[in-house]
């Protein structure tokens, strides 16, 4: 009774192994569709097309810039460390397809035996292969997996294309408002050497007072003061931009404009949610987590039995000229079935290996989800702030301007405070300094909204576009 009863409970022991080997998906997409909002959208932002973000560098329309993402994209050490990751996980996809393939051999032998007197050569050519094959598919998964991990290579490439792309950008816009603040700067001191001279007439007219005269040259050295300060950020950010696009300072040809560029005014201001999935290092976080279920599915399968098939065919002869006739050929066929049984230690801390992998994965999938939420969030918040800031900033830049000038002829002519002048010329730097840190914020937004869109968004725009063609 008990031996008809083995096979059954070979059978059951068997299904509910194959049972054992089915894995709990996270439900990803429930987890995104829960965190992410339905859009973004800020009334305060300029409104336009959100095909504006294809070929978004290129729409900045300054040569500079792109001449620069392009020695970036050739260059760039973090890239091309990216792409060598990609080259390995790519050669990771051959090497676990070879293993779903039967291996083979040829081999050539020739030996001298003798015996009581009696010497006899022997010669021999055989052809051999094998194959070995879990039976729960445990080679195919983690073929399955090499693929998926290849695949979150690939957009980890993108990811760091983009992030280079936001930094090379991001240099290069804070080296042209350091330059752009120089020259105001530097306009603003001729005013107040002007002004310093004027005073400094004056008192030794006997017309103005000591302290007017010494209250212009605190104000002339105090603006002298920051010409360094300047000139310093702007050795750092061009020293940035050498270590982003691996060219030597001197060969950057960064010219000698200090515009602050600027996106184009129709930039898009209405985000979809799904946009965020798009991001190339969300899209890569999910590959690794499917890719590592599929390790998880191959460190369960380990627990069935493998079968291992070998077989060889050959010639053997005394002589070389023998080799191949009739009566030498030789060949052989074997099968074998194996199960672990003592080492069943090891394959359950490997699937309790291969479990805390899929939980690490989930646990940065949604690491770099919420990462990705908070940037665009702040992106777009940043973008808003310095466009409610952007009409009053001018206009205070005007009013400046005028007061400056009005108090300069007042004081001329005798009937102005001096005081009054001396704080229309502050004013007047201050104001012209904020307008160009609020142009700089800007840009620096727009760039961090690429940023933590991954560049998603600019080809979200072209294949949006592309259908409303159609």
């Amino acid at each position: 009774m008990h031996a008809g009863l083995r096979p059954l409970s070979l059978a059951a022991a068997l299904c509910l192994g194959l049972a054992g080997c089915a894995v709990e998906h996270p439900d990803l997409d429930r987890m995104t569709a829960d965190m992410t909002p339905g859009n973004w959208q800020r009334s305060s932002l300029p409104t336009g097309s959100i095909v504006a973000w294809d070929n978004f560098w290129a729409r900045w329309q300054d040569p500079v810039l792109t001449a620069l993402l392009e020695k970036a994209f050739e260059a760039n050490p973090d890239i091309a460390t990216a792409a060598a990751n990609l080259r390995s996980a790519e050669a990771s996809i051959t090497s676990a397809n070879a293993a779903l393939w039967p291996t083979a051999s040829l081999g050539a032998n020739a030996g001298k035996n003798r015996s009581g007197g009696t010497t006899r050569d022997s010669f021999s050519l055989e052809g051999s292969g094998g194959l070995a094959l879990n039976l729960a598919g445990a080679e195919f998964w983690k073929a399955d997996a090499a693929e998926l991990s290849a695949a979150a290579s690939r957009y980890s490439l993108e990811d760091v294309r983009a992030a280079t792309a936001a930094a090379v950008a991001e240099a290069y816009v804070n080296l042209r408002a350091a330059e752009a603040q120089l020259e105001v700067v530097k306009k603003s001191l001729a005013n107040y050497m002007e002004t310093a001279e004027t005073s400094r007439w004056q008192f030794e007219a006997g017309t103005g007072a000591a302290s007017e005269a010494e209250d212009a040259m605190v104000q002339l050295a105090s603006a002298r003061a920051r010409i360094p300060t300047l000139e310093g950020s702007i050795f750092e950010y061009r020293n940035a931009l050498m270590r982003l696009t691996a060219t030597p300072v001197e060969q950057l040809e960064l010219g000698t404009s200090s515009v602050i560029p600027l996106p184009p005014d129709d930039a898009a201001v209405a985000i979809p949610a799904e946009t965020i999935a798009n991001r190339p290092d969300v899209r890569a976080a999910r590959l690794n987590v499917e890719a590592a279920l599929l390790q998880l599915k191959s460190a369960k399968s380990n627990f069935f039995p493998s079968l291992n098939l070998s077989g060889n065919i050959g010639t053997t002869a005394a002589t070389v000229s023998a080799l191949g006739t009739a009566g030498t050929g030789v060949a052989g066929l074997a099968a074998a079935l194996t199960l672990p049984v003592l080492n069943w230690g090891s394959l359950i801390a490997g699937e309790e290996s291969a479990a805390a992998e899929v939980d690490r994965n989930v646990a940065a999938y949604r690491s770099t989800l919420l990462a990705a939420l908070e940037e665009t969030d702040n992106a777009i918040s940043s973008i808003a702030n310095a466009e409610r800031r952007r009409t009053d900033l001018s206009r205070a830049v005007e009013h400046a301007r005028s007061a400056e000038m009005l108090a300069r002829q007042e004081y001329e002519a005798g009937i102005g405070d001096y005081t009054m002048l001396l704080s229309t010329q502050r004013s007047l730097l201050s104001a012209e300094e904020s307008e160009l840190s609020n142009r700089a914020d800007r840009a620096a937004g727009y760039i961090r909204l690429y940023r933590a869109l991954g560049g998603a968004w600019a080809v979200d725009a072209a294949r949006e576009d592309g259908a409303q063609k159609n």
